[in-house]
């Protein structure tokens, strides 16, 4: 009962600033601060009773018709109830800068007093987000916030927004940035928006060393030295293969002439096309067995040493300039009694 009688007696202050005005001002006008009074009460006794979304429509209507401090008290406090608490601030200030020559004056400097210490009170629970841009000068991004566009100064400044999500971005010409924020009462957060302008930026001294710097040239160059190294291994991979079976063959042809009486190289004249043979298996086994393995191995530095692309396109990381071939100037001769590799490694 006791809270009860402190909200009718603001409400009638209200009352008593009405009947204040009327003395002074046509009758005519008794109509609509009598409606208003009307709503104002109707939006109180909905706050008392915890309809705040309620409370706040009559008592914004009601406010809007009759600009004076106790209606404009209530309208901050329904506001804050709401979880709006950036307009609810800004209820306060206005109820504080409202004239209090209408009424009864002591009524309405107690509630433009309530206004100062409520407000004071408030301030401490807004939350604010700190605005920061990378790739892009600060002074030529619009920046909105929930849609709401802010003027003057936005980058490198801190808002007040009200609890909950928000949405943040940033448009230069046909560039877009965005970032979402979830602030809590109270809380301090900051927001990045990063343009398209900072990855170019930092990639750009890579390209002065001489590393691998253009995320579309990179993407290219690299998938083609994959898929190089893949077919070679691939290559070496069937060399091999050819040069064991093949030396097989040539072990077996090899027993075959032992058998035959084939001596130090000395075989019986029947055995001559035998012996052709075996040699060109031997051949055969030892060209794709060495070639094979060089294939292998080239293919396989390569795909050791290219950065695979990631899902953009882009590749994973700048990486310094490759190294020179480990196999280089390789070269392959028939001798007599079999084969030799050569070169620098």
């Amino acid at each position: 009962m006791a809270a009860r009688g402190v909200v009718y007696l603001t409400l009638a202050a209200a009352v008593l600033l009405t009947a204040g005005r009327a003395a002074a001002q046509p009758s005519s006008d008794d109509p609509g601060r009598a409606e208003a009074r009307k709503i104002g009460y109707a939006g109180v006794e909905a706050y008392q009773a915890g309809d705040f979304a309620t409370a706040h429509d009559r008592l914004e209507t009601a406010f809007q018709m009759l600009r004076v401090p106790s209606l404009g008290l209530w309208s901050a406090r329904a506001l804050t109830k709401l979880g709006k608490l950036v307009e609810g601030e800004a209820r306060y200030l206005e109820v504080i800068r409202l004239p209090t020559s209408v009424g009864d004056e002591a009524i309405q400097e107690q509630a433009r007093q309530d206004a100062r210490n409520e407000r004071a009170e408030l301030a401490r629970r807004i939350p604010s987000v700190l605005l920061r841009v990378e790739g892009a000068p600060a002074a030529e991004v619009a920046v909105t916030i929930d849609g709401a566009p802010l003027t003057g100064t936005a980058i490198g400044e801190s808002h007040l927004v009200n609890p909950g999500r928000h949405r943040i971005e940033g448009v230069r010409g046909s560039a877009r940035a965005s970032a979402d924020v979830v602030a809590a009462e109270g809380e301090q957060k900051s927001a990045l928006l990063r343009f398209a302008g900072a990855t170019a930026d930092a990639v750009t001294p890579a390209a002065d060393a001489g590393l691998i710097a253009s995320p579309g040239a990179g993407s290219s160059k690299g998938g083609t030295m994959r898929t190089v190294g893949w077919a070679a291994v691939a290559a070496g991979g069937a060399g091999i293969v050819v040069g064991a079976v093949t030396g097989l063959v040539a072990i077996s042809k090899k027993g075959s002439l032992d058998d035959a009486g084939c001596v130090s190289g000395s075989c019986p004249l029947g055995q001559r096309d035998a012996v052709d043979s075996y040699e060109r298996m031997r051949l055969v086994s030892g060209v794709g067995l060495i070639a094979g393995v060089v294939l292998a191995g080239a293919g396989t530095y390569l795909l050791l040493t290219t950065p695979a692309n990631d899902g953009a396109g882009a590749e994973r990381a700048p990486v310094a300039r490759r190294p020179r071939a480990a196999f280089s100037n390789l070269r392959l001769a028939v001798v007599p009694g079999g084969t030799m590799l050569s070169g620098e490694f």
